[in-house]
């Protein structure tokens, strides 16, 4: 079965358009195919399976695929900090850091940031779950780990942020505050793309993650949840046991893969980007930008 389109919305050009989905053919054989769903439930979100393709990545000879990958996903190298003759392999140029102009914060104390680059959408919190337009629902207690801290969720919103093997692999705090250590929930890694989403995959609550409360100054309690996935070397926290943080400053960043980063905001704190909520509703993703505005104080 073919990989059905997945529509965006690009804030910029205000129109919709349609990923460019990484490693297509593989994506058709073992998300469109009884086959490769097997071998996925079997082979493929295992741990060590994704270890060991992290490790194909930090290899010398991964180095000849970035030249290539850049063209392919037409990748703006004027961005880049460091020019792509000095990265050793491909996992270094994939979590590449960027000119610090790249990608510009919005400081206004009331605006809601993007954690990340990637694909967003937004679902309220309702009776405690998350139910997507597409795809399976999943309920906070699970996701979490944590039936008292997701009960305090209910009711509230929830962003997830899709970043594609494409994306800027580094995420960043969405307001200034102080955070305790990361929670991490031991999974699998399937893949985060729509098109696994659509096969009724438990994703979000099966892949291994890691979470941590945050203690924003203008935006309350907030849940940030990193989650892993399919061929992901790791997830590695700039700050695991915790500390103070800046609006803004680098939180972490995923290795080799897709990647996704969720937050939980209390009732009544935030009130997404109208463009944001409409397309959410549709179940079509927006493209967004690290630092850029998503929403706002209610």
């Amino acid at each position: 079965m073919p990989i059905a389109d997945i529509p965006l919305y690009n804030r910029l050009t205000k129109s919709l358009e349609y990923e460019v989905v990484f490693e297509r053919k593989f994506m058709e054989f073992f998300y469109g195919t009884r086959l490769g769903i097997w071998i996925c439930e079997r082979l493929l979100k295992k741990l060590w399976f994704s270890r060991c393709y992290g490790r194909v990545k930090r290899h010398a000879n991964s180095k000849a695929s970035i030249a290539p990958f850049v063209e392919q996903y037409a990748i703006d190298t004027d961005e880049i900090l460091r020019p792509l003759e000095e990265f050793a392999n491909f996992n270094e140029f994939f979590i590449r850091e960027l000119v610090d102009e790249a990608r510009p914060i919005d400081n206004t104390p009331g605006h809601l940031i993007s954690p990340a680059d990637g694909r967003m959408i937004h679902y309220p919190v309702l009776n405690k779950t998350v139910i997507p337009v597409k795809g399976i629902q999943f309920d906070m207690a699970t996701l979490l780990n944590d039936a008292v801290l997701a009960a305090q969720y209910n009711g509230g919103d929830c962003f997830v942020t899709r970043l594609a093997p494409v994306d800027y692999h580094r995420y960043g705090y969405i307001d200034s505050g102080t955070h305790g250590k990361h929670h991490k929930i031991n999974g699998f890694l399937h893949s985060v793309s729509p098109y696994a989403l659509q096969r009724n995959l438990k994703v979000f609550t099966e892949n291994q993650r890691e979470s941590c409360v945050l203690h924003t100054d203008n935006f309350g309690t907030v849940v940030q949840i990193d989650v892993g996935a399919l061929v992901v070397g790791r997830i590695v926290q700039h700050q695991p046991e915790g500390g103070r943080f800046e609006r803004g400053e680098q939180k972490g960043h995923f290795e080799f893969g897709g990647s996704t980063v969720i937050l939980l905001f209390e009732p009544g704190i935030v009130v997404p980007d109208q463009d944001i909520l409409n397309y959410s509703r549709d179940g079509i993703e927006t493209i967004v930008k690290y630092g850029s505005k998503i929403g706002q104080q209610a």
